[in-house]
């Protein structure tokens, strides 16, 4: 498909369309759980915690809980879901630079080694250890393998707050760092046989695009794309990472949408004719079509913002400028 078809204009975007293609209809077949309490706190414990009880949380296999009152169900291990494990694992290191306590430093290094032992063979991250359903999934959702993989870059580096790190465990963090690397390769999807960019989810074992919750179905992802290009970016440069970083980019200008703004409150979302708005992307797009998507709780794609129901159109941030990080206007 040409460029110029991927692009779409205002009307078409306003108007929307009724059709919905056989991957979608395959899609909504598969059945979805009730988001957990879990998901609607914002970001995880780790956070915002004392460094004391932080080290009270850890879990025997070195990982954190997302929250740390969940003590039922998925929730109740270890995670890498809204920052929880990665973000301790810095806040740790950081403070033993500063204090030199031991106990920072043992905490991280177990926290390291929770993280290596949770990459999948194929180089995957899932949401939550020993989990089930979408958890298991291979997660770019939220940056969360992302952050993961910048966090064992720094690790291998020995640099900054990791210089206490040994040259055993360094090893092993370059080693998970390629090995993400490549998962990331292996997943960037081709659609019409054109390279483009990446789902929120995939499955573990097939590798081939995932849904999690109801109103996140397999589609392409234009917010984590952007966080995944610029880990790309980071990485020594060779020919199949700088096709992987042309590619993508080449989508975000192909399925970018014009003369259009996105207004979002606490009630709603809406979007309305502008012509002097800067540019803006959907946070899905149809893996078959590059048309922009919306889906609520219901697991019913939709074509226009307006057609979901309330409740997701404010609960949820369904475009975004992200591609802008990245230089694209």
């Amino acid at each position: 498909m040409g460029k110029t078809a991927f692009r779409y204009t205002l009307s078409v975007v306003l108007l929307g369309s009724i059709y919905a293609s056989s991957f979608v209809a395959t899609t909504h077949a598969m059945s979805y759980s009730s988001p957990s309490k879990s998901v609607l706190k914002g970001d995880a414990s780790g956070t915002t915690a004392s460094f004391a009880t932080i080290l009270d949380n850890q879990q025997p296999d070195g990982g954190w809980r997302k929250f740390y009152s969940e003590d039922q169900g998925d929730w109740a291990h270890s995670s890498i879901d809204n920052k929880a494990t990665y973000t301790e694992i810095r806040r740790l290191a950081h403070q033993y630079t500063i204090t030199n306590n031991q106990a920072y430093a043992d905490s991280a290094i177990k926290g390291i080694q929770f993280l290596l032992h949770m990459q999948y063979e194929n180089g995957g991250f899932p949401q939550i250890y020993h989990s089930s359903g979408y958890h298991t999934e291979i997660t770019y959702n939220d940056n969360a393998m992302t952050n993961v993989l910048l966090l064992l870059e720094e690790v291998g580096s020995q640099k900054g707050d990791f210089q206490f790190i040994d040259t055993g465990l360094a090893h092993q963090a370059k080693q998970a760092v390629h090995k993400g690397i490549e998962c990331i390769l292996n997943t960037q999807i081709v659609s019409n046989g054109k390279l483009t960019a990446w789902c929120q989810q995939y499955d573990a074992t097939t590798l081939k695009p995932a849904g999690a919750r109801a109103f996140e179905v397999p589609s392409i992802t234009a917010s984590e794309s952007v966080g995944i290009v610029q880990l790309l970016k980071t990485r020594p440069a060779d020919a199949r990472i700088q096709k992987s970083i042309q590619a993508a980019e080449s989508w975000f200008k192909a399925v970018e949408i014009k003369h259009m703004d996105y207004q979002r409150n606490s009630k709603d979302s809406y979007v309305v004719a502008d012509p002097y708005a800067s540019p803006i992307w959907a946070r899905f797009y149809d893996i078959q079509t590059n048309r922009p998507i919306f889906v609520g709780r219901d697991g019913i794609v939709k074509y226009n913002l307006k057609d979901i129901n309330q409740e997701r159109r404010a609960g949820y941030a369904w475009y975004g400028s992200w591609p802008n990080k990245l230089g694209i206007h």
